[in-house]
C-alpha cells in the first residue's frame, strides 16, 4: 500500500481517523498518524525553537511523501513545506485563517489552549504546546503566501456561516497566488471535517489525485 502521513491537530486523537484511514485503504493507501510535538505519544518531545521543529518535523515525515495535515499540523506544513517536500500535500481546514478573524493576542490563545487542555484533562505538555502556538503565530504564513510548490489540495468546511464568509473572502483576495492550490469546500461539515464526511474527504481526495496524475502524465 502506499502511505499517507497524518499530521494531527490540536487535540486529534490516533481514534479519530479511524473511518478516514479505512475509507483510504479501500483505494490502497494506509496512514501514518502523527500527534503534534506535546501531545500524546509524543507528549514528551521538546520544541525550544524554530529549527526543533523543523528537525523533528524532517525526523518524521521521509522527503517526498504523500502528507495531509489538519488544523494546527496543517499549520506546520505549510510553515515548513521547503523541508518536507511532499509529492502530494492534503490540507484539511487550515492554513487559511489568520489571527485577525478572532483578534486576539498571543498571550490570550495560549491561556486559552491551557485552559482547554486543563479543563478537559488531556495528556499534553503545556509548556510545549504553549511554544509551538508562539512559533507558528510568529510570521504566520498562510497557504497562499507560502511560495508552495507542491500539488496541494485544500478541503474546508462551510460551517459556520461567519468563518465561511471569512474563507470566501480570503480566497476571492487571493486569486493570484492560487498557483499549485485546488480548493474544495465539503458540504454540511464544520472543523473536522475528516470525522464528520470521510467518505466524502476521500473521494475528494481521490479525484484530486487522479486528475493531478493525469496531468503530469499528459
Amino acid at each position: 500500500m502506499e502511505k499517507f502521513y497524518f499530521i494531527s491537530g490540536l487535540g486529534s486523537t490516533k481514534e479519530s481517523i479511524q473511518d478516514l484511514e479505512k475509507e483510504l485503504n479501500q483505494f490502497g493507501y494506509e496512514v501514518q498518524f502523527i500527534d503534534i510535538p506535546g501531545q500524546y505519544s509524543n507528549r514528551d518531545v521538546k520544541i525550544q525553537s524554530e529549527q526543533h521543529l523543523i528537525e523533528w518535523l524532517s525526523s518524521e515525515i521521509p522527503i517526498g511523501s504523500n502528507v495531509i495535515a489538519f488544523s494546527m499540523g496543517a499549520d506546520i506544513a505549510i510553515r515548513y513545506h521547503s523541508f518536507l517536500q511532499a509529492r502530494k500535500l492534503i490540507i484539511l481546514d487550515g492554513g487559511i485563517i489568520d489571527y485577525d478573524l478572532m483578534n486576539i493576542t498571543l498571550e490570550e490563545d495560549i491561556a486559552m489552549t491551557k485552559s482547554y487542555i486543563k479543563e478537559n484533562q488531556l495528556d499534553m505538555n503545556v509548556e510545549t504546546i504553549s511554544k509551538l502556538t508562539s512559533l507558528l503565530r510568529d510570521h504566520y504564513i498562510d497557504i497562499f503566501h507560502a511560495g508552495l510548490n507542491t500539488e496541494t489540495l485544500l478541503l474546508l468546511s462551510d460551517h459556520p456561516d461567519f468563518v465561511y464568509k471569512y474563507k470566501m473572502n480570503k480566497i476571492e483576495a487571493n486569486q493570484e497566488n492560487m498557483n499549485h492550490i485546488f480548493i474544495q469546500f465539503i458540504k454540511d461539515t464544520s472543523h473536522e471535517i475528516y470525522v464528520e464526511k470521510p467518505k466524502e474527504v476521500v473521494n475528494s481526495i481521490m479525484a484530486w489525485l487522479q486528475r493531478t496524475n493525469n496531468e503530469t502524465n499528459f
